[in-house]
């Protein structure tokens, strides 16, 4: 009995001496990279053309295609996913054969050190890349056990139906200086087939359930609905759900499926199962009395429940600025909704104790509660006429727009949430 209890003891000590070691190694004093600025405008436009240029989605199935992407946009998209996802720092390099991708996590306060200092570096071969080694901290971990590590990540992330799929679309990854170039085979079908792998079933399942609730809602024999006369009754079901449910998930899957509604986009691209007769009545749904608003509104209530604050206003911004340019013009109403949407999307996922707010408050909120007076904002302004009357993004006039628009928004009723 006397050996079982050394043993057990001895192997508890040598445990507890392996993870200290272990979290010494890892963990650092320093970050290796520091925070860097929210994207611009300019970084959204250049996005946006690089998509256009490289959308897969005009090629018949089977074509053999080439996408090459520099290095600055990549670094870009990973940096912002990391931070968003993770709340970290990230970066990319791209080298000949090679792409070296560095981050770092900022930990709790702790004796051993404040920052987890990732380094990943992947090399290229015939077809996919394939891991180096991984660095974590002065840890090494040799490629064989990465990739290892990274086959189980992926099983996790993608059912292996749609992983093979995916594999053998993806022909050949080239590394050249500052430049990524993939060499994939199209098929029109993957897009759908891996958004409703990217969705757990638990989330599907809820946007089914308020799926089948907005179309008992869009029976009404009605030709226009007020955003709130979806919000209302649907956020309702949400704060009844998340009793014995998460309600940040809730509140995702509420406003998903309205941006969905409003910009008469079915939820089939996301869920190809859906069944036929969760199919609303399209209506024309308006905030303000305006349908351009009510999607403004929601599109960014979507970008800053699913990613991030940054992102949602970077976006609205490009949309009136890329109007400015040809479009229907620079629109301060259409502004305004981008910023409340982001608001409420924000307010809604921050933590379950403030979802729960959120829905409570938007079981019976008014379109006077969530978006302030728009109708005396300036709007369909060319990109002359705006520079010229505001001084650009940088102007004071602009500013103090801006600032106005700023003050209306604090006044609102969601803000004392």
């Amino acid at each position: 009995m006397k050996f079982i209890v050394k043993l057990l003891f001895s192997s508890v000590l040598v445990f507890l001496v392996l993870a200290t070691t272990l979290l010494v190694l890892v963990v650092e004093d320093k970050p290796k990279l520091r925070k860097r600025p929210d994207i611009t405008t300019e970084q959204i436009a250049r996005g946006k053309q690089i998509f256009v240029q490289n959308d897969p989605r005009r090629l018949a199935t089977g074509t053999i295609a080439r996408a090459s992407i520099e290095q600055r946009d990549l670094d870009l998209a990973v940096n912002y996913f990391v931070n968003q996802y993770i709340g970290g720092v990230a970066g990319l390099t791209i080298k000949q054969g090679r792409a070296i991708i560095e981050s770092t996590l900022k930990l709790p306060s702790n004796p051993l050190g404040n920052y987890l200092n990732l380094t990943l570096e992947l090399k290229q071969t015939e077809s996919l890349p394939e891991i180096d080694h991984l660095s974590l901290g002065k840890l090494r971990i040799p490629g064989l056990i990465a990739n290892n590590l990274s086959k189980s990540i992926y099983s996790l992330m993608l059912p292996d139906a749609d992983w093979k799929a995916l594999q053998a679309m993806i022909r050949n990854v080239r590394f050249i200086n500052k430049r990524i170039i993939v060499t994939y085979k199209w098929h029109e079908n993957l897009p759908t087939k891996l958004s409703g792998a990217f969705l757990p079933e638990q989330e599907q399942h809820r946007i089914e359930v308020y799926q089948q609730r907005l179309v008992m809602l869009t029976r009404a024999p009605k030709r226009h609905l007020s955003l709130t006369e979806l919000t209302q009754p649907l956020f309702q079901l949400a704060n009844e759900r998340s009793r014995r449910g998460d309600p940040i998930g809730e509140n995702r899957a509420v406003i998903l499926v309205l941006t969905l509604y409003a910009n008469r986009l079915t939820l089939n691209k996301i869920i190809p199962s859906l069944k036929s007769q969760y199919r609303p009545i399209w209506r024309t749904v308006t905030l303000n009395k305006r349908n351009d608003l009510s999607k403004h509104y929601l599109v960014s209530a979507t970008l800053a429940a699913y990613a991030g604050t940054p992102l949602a206003d970077a976006i609205g911004l490009y949309k009136e600025l890329e109007d400015s340019r040809g479009g229907s013009g620079f629109s301060f109403i259409d502004m305004t909704a981008n910023r409340v949407g982001t608001l409420m999307g924000e307010l809604a996922v921050q933590k379950p104790s403030q979802a729960r707010k959120i829905q409570e408050f938007m079981t019976t909120a008014q379109e006077r509660d969530i978006i302030p007076e728009t109708a005396d904002l300036p709007e369909y302004l060319a990109e002359q006429a705006f520079n010229r009357l505001y001084g650009g993004l940088e102007g004071a006039a602009y500013q103090k727009m801006i600032q106005q628009i700023e003050h209306r928004i604090a006044q609102l009723p969601i803000n004392k949430q």
